[in-house]
């Protein structure tokens, strides 16, 4: 996730959350439909569906994030097998090309961008997160335009150092951004397996464990744009939230992965984002004119936008 520390506040609507449970709802709401699946069946990763880099603001290449993180992206660090997917931190030194430099752990990550992006719907996965002191695993979702952060959905983002895990939205601008988030203490992630949704609609946002609603937003930030799903394993620096590993955190470890769905319903496509892939090829122009010069590419600007500490 991105990460600055930024006070929270509310802006257009008040955003109402609700940490009491609502009943079970172990599944999607009734005559939804699965629109993107992936149950891990195979022996490696299904690269029509995943890519394993990172494109979003406040990365320091595809396969770094920032100073927040002492990970290195590597793809031997995602594995397919015996029906899960497992992302990996591993301790040991990487000379990293993207960018170029030496790190001390290495990471997986996995992202549907320029695969499948959606808007609205509810997704879920069923996983076990690892634990320990330094350790940042993390299930969110960005928008598709890297240009248009925030949003940002940290669907279910654990914290080994806190021993908490944070659901929460990025919402504002840039320039801006506000955080509405809560944390769970009381549930144990590391230990047992737990499914873990988020339905979203226009205006409305709730977080699912294990089919109770843990948290809802009734606000006008919502999201309303196509994002793209990211499953990933990181190792915290210690300015991050999940602290610095020490002596006791255990490498390697997995976060495991049994499935991941997504369900719409069966709405009208106007009110609902397609099963995008890749930007749609425009039709051939019948007299092509010249193209004006392409314009130096700009570096994406360094972020870091962190959650308010949690209580």
């Amino acid at each position: 996730m991105l990460i600055l520390k930024l006070p929270l506040c509310a802006i257009g609507l008040t955003a109402l959350v609700s940490m009491a449970a609502s009943p079970l709802m172990a599944n999607p709401p009734a005559g939804w439909q699965m629109v993107f699946s992936d149950e891990f069946n195979g022996q490696s990763l299904d690269t029509s569906k995943w890519g394993t880099s990172m494109e979003f603001p406040g990365t320091h290449g595809p396969r770094y994030h920032n100073e927040f993180y002492l990970s290195y992206t590597l793809d031997e660090d995602v594995v397919v097998g015996d029906g899960q997917l497992r992302l990996r931190t591993e301790r040991r030194t990487v000379s990293g090309e993207e960018p170029i430099g030496l790190f001390d752990y290495s990471q997986g990550l996995v992202s549907t961008r320029d695969h499948y992006t959606f808007t609205y719907g509810y997704i879920e996965i069923r996983a076990k997160y690892p634990g320990g002191k330094g350790l940042w695993p993390c299930f969110w979702l960005m928008p598709q335009d890297e240009n248009a952060w925030p949003p940002e959905f940290d669907i279910a983002e654990y914290y080994g150092g806190q021993q908490k895990m944070h659901h929460g939205l990025a919402y504002g601008t840039m320039r801006e951004t506000k955080w509405d988030s809560s944390g769970d203490t009381e549930t144990d992630f590391v230990n047992d397996w737990h499914t873990i949704g988020l339905e979203w609609s226009e205006g409305r946002a709730v977080w699912y464990v294990d089919g109770i609603a843990r948290k809802t937003f009734l606000a006008d930030y919502v999201p309303r744009v196509p994002m793209y799903v990211i499953l990933s394993n990181s190792v915290g620096s210690r300015q991050s939230p999940a602290g610095e590993p020490n002596e006791a955190t255990a490498f390697p470890n997995d976060f495991a992965i049994d499935y991941i769905r997504i369900y719409q319903p069966p709405t009208p496509a106007t009110q609902l984002a397609k099963a995008d892939t890749a930007t749609p090829t425009p039709a051939p122009t019948p007299n092509p004119v010249a193209k004006p010069p392409t314009p130096p590419v700009e570096t994406k600007p360094i972020i870091a936008v962190l959650p308010p500490p949690l209580p």
